[in-house]
């Protein structure tokens, strides 16, 4: 895109970095993530201008996976981000939960956006279906996520190992990698479903599995932004959902347009799984009514113009008050 940038080390008294914003025009710095807002922390009052915290995910579970990064990163992380006079916030959910634990500041919203020009299928659904061995008439569900805790791969498992009980003609497909992936695999293999389930690790392009099952699965204990990813990309395919209630997705979608699992649990899981089975006659529907959703509220370029406006908006402010 042509725009000019510089990298900096990523330690956390960055004065390279204090030095090159004051002396080089800048209007405003954005911090995104847990080491970001502890830098923030550390050279708040030697940055001259306006800064800005964008809160992407639930701060208290970013460290599930390790038990010595929960208990120490987390504590600073939250330090960190009670440094900050302005707030932008991935949904409405998590801009309640810094309300909820008094984070003082102004605080706005701007939902994810999808770049609809840059979505395309590279490889198509039956070269997929073929290079794995799935059927025509097979009913595929497709769950990308990182194999994280937070994900809770698990209880999909769990669930869909009830399901393959009552239904023959069903596949799990999971996309993507992480720290899990052996014990997930070990846990396949006890459950004696590792002929259902196919674990696809990362790819260069998600959609087109999306693309090449009957529905999407997102059991999440939580997620940042609103809409998730895979929501968007399940859109764009016209692709329908199964999905817990994260990121603001209790507002965003209805029956109409997903299958909303109850609880976190794999019975809950199970029941939402086999309610999408059998409501195969209003699937396409379904998916029909998500992708209107996403071209209608969720594009890259209204992305881009709450930001441009909420950007403004923090400049003005410190503009106005100056650094109080």
């Amino acid at each position: 895109m042509d725009i000019s940038y510089k990298l900096f080390s990523k330690k956390l008294n960055n004065i390279e970095l204090v030095h090159f914003v004051n002396h080089n025009s800048i209007d405003i710095v954005s911090f995104h993530g847990a080491k970001p807002f502890l830098i923030h922390l550390i050279l708040k009052n030697k940055l001259n201008l306006p800064t800005v915290a964008v809160v992407h995910s639930d701060y208290r579970y970013d460290f599930l996976n390790s038990k010595f990064k929960y208990f120490i990163f987390t504590p600073l992380s939250i330090l960190g981000l009670k440094s900050f006079k302005s707030y932008i916030c991935v949904s409405n959910n998590l801009k309640n939960l810094l309300v909820e634990k008094k984070i003082m500041g102004n605080k706005a919203v701007i939902n994810n956006g999808i770049d609809l020009k840059e979505v395309s299928i590279g490889i198509s659904s039956e070269h997929i279906r073929n290079n794995l061995n799935l059927k025509e008439k097979e009913f595929i569900y497709v769950m990308v996520a990182r194999l994280h805790p937070i994900k809770n791969h698990k209880e999909v498992i769990l669930a869909f190992k009830k399901l393959v009980s009552e239904f023959r003609d069903v596949k799990l497909l999971i996309v993507g990698d992480g720290d899990m992936k052996s014990e997930l695999e070990k846990l396949i293999l006890e459950l004696k479903i590792a002929d259902r389930i196919i674990m696809v690790g990362d790819v260069p392009n998600p959609i087109d599995y999306i693309n090449a099952g009957n529905v999407s699965v997102l059991a999440s204990l939580s997620e940042g932004g609103a809409p998730p990813l895979t929501v968007l990309e399940s859109g764009t395919v016209k692709k329908s959902l199964i999905y817990t209630q994260v990121g603001d997705l209790e507002s965003i979608l209805s029956e109409d347009s997903g299958y909303k699992i109850s609880q976190y649990n794999n019975e809950n899981i199970y029941k939402a799984m086999k309610y999408a089975y059998l409501d195969k006659s209003n699937i396409d529907v379904k998916g029909e009514n998500l992708y209107n959703i996403v071209i209608n509220n969720f594009t890259i370029e209204i992305f881009w113009s709450n930001y441009f406006k909420i950007f403004k908006d923090v400049i003005n402010k410190f503009e106005l008050n100056g650094n109080n």
